[in-house]
């Protein structure tokens, strides 16, 4: 079935339960803001890569509920309040100490998935729920309560036994989607109020950006290298604009799938980026650590965002050359930047560049496809 092209309006509710990420987010970028000997470990990392998981799929669940069912009743937005008060719960436990916490973490994540369960199975026993809704609705049903179940579960155990039932849980329904997505089909998604959704979750990314970047931007510590890692946020910010404003086509015939998967590493990368420009900065960090985490987090982005294509206009879709193109300039980049890692100055300067180029790179080629379409390129100038 063909998704809906008319604009759904995003509700003050909407926004406001995306309030609580701005915290979640900032205390989820804590784990990967600690040196151990000049490098973040693997188990922050890995805690940093499974928090990201659980909140933003949370985040995606509820969003994909109100965008197909949600009327911003008095329900639903009880339902908002109390997985508010959930997730700041859930925010307040994410700490490089989280193992202390194990037990009350499952408990609370399983209490917010339940919640999301309900939602769902009261849109199933509706009088105006379809037979193909109710298709559509068990799948996530039996998504949101596996997860829930595995947190319950792995909350009665010890870490040692409980952290893998709980991580199965987690990834298990992260998938099941991608295995249900021919139910996904049979029940209209509204792509332009997806889009505006997620695009709204990415500036909220990019605000933990800004604000971990506000102590370059004092008096006592202004200078070069705060103009060049502003000038690489803004370029970052303009790229993700110009694909998710401009290019993409918001009446594609789709489920958004991949939109929504995509993003994932799209929220990995930016973190990534913000973390590493403060490494490249101290004293104590490994700079080629920080460079290789720094390209890493930047690919991450940049490769997501390229792939949206399949959602592009058709005089933007991107050519293979392009594609090329683009991450030729990143993986040149990269190489010059480790060549330099101890001056992280010239890093800086180095990586604005590219992201500079990326981002003109973009305009020619969507200036371009839009004259051969005989179209204008729109408010870019």
């Amino acid at each position: 079935m063909s998704s809906l092209s008319h604009h759904k309006r995003v509700e003050f509710t909407e926004l406001f339960y995306d309030l609580v990420f701005v915290y979640a987010i900032s205390k989820t970028t804590a784990l990967i803001h600690h040196l151990h000997h000049g490098i973040v470990s693997f188990s922050a990392i890995a805690a940093f890569l499974v928090t990201i998981l659980i909140l933003v799929n949370t985040w995606m669940i509820q969003t994909v509920f109100t965008n197909r069912y949600g009327k911003n009743s008095f329900f639903n937005i009880i339902v908002s309040v109390i997985n508010m008060a959930m997730l700041l719960l859930i925010s307040s436990m994410i700490s490089n100490d989280w193992q202390g916490y194990f037990n009350y973490f499952c408990w609370t994540v399983g209490i917010l998935t339940l919640t999301l369960f309900l939602q769902y199975l009261i849109q199933y026993f509706k009088h105006e729920s379809t037979d193909k809704d109710k298709s559509l609705i068990l799948s996530f049903l039996t998504m949101t309560g596996l997860r829930t179940l595995a947190s319950f579960v792995a909350a009665l155990f010890p870490l040692a036994v409980g952290y893998p039932l709980f991580i199965t849980g987690i990834v298990v329904s992260f998938l099941m989607p991608i295995v249900y997505r021919k139910r996904q089909s049979l029940v209209s998604i509204n792509f332009p109020h997806l889009i505006e959704r997620i695009s709204l979750f990415v500036i909220i990314t990019f605000g933990e950006m800004i604000m971990g970047i506000a102590p370059f931007f004092t008096p006592e510590t202004f200078g070069i290298r705060s103009v060049l890692i502003f000038s690489m946020i803004t370029l970052l910010f303009l790229y993700y604009f110009g694909q998710f404003d401009h290019a993409i086509d918001d009446s594609t015939d789709t489920q958004g799938l991949f939109l929504i998967y995509s993003h994932y590493p799209i929220f990995i990368g930016l973190l990534m980026t913000a973390v590493s420009i403060t490494f490249l900065t101290e004293q104590n960090a490994n700079h080629l650590f920080a460079v290789l985490f720094l390209y890493t987090g930047l690919i991450f982005f940049q490769t997501a965002v390229l792939s949206n294509t399949i959602y592009n206009k058709p005089h933007v879709i991107y050519s293979k050359n392009y594609i090329a193109l683009q991450l030729a300039t990143t993986f040149v980049a990269a190489m010059a930047s480790i060549l330099a890692a101890a001056n992280s100055t010239l890093v800086l300067c180095i990586t604005t560049a590219c992201l500079f180029l990326i981002e003109t790179y973009f305009l020619f080629y969507y200036t371009k496809g839009c004259q051969k379409a005989g179209l204008t390129p729109g408010n870019w100038f």
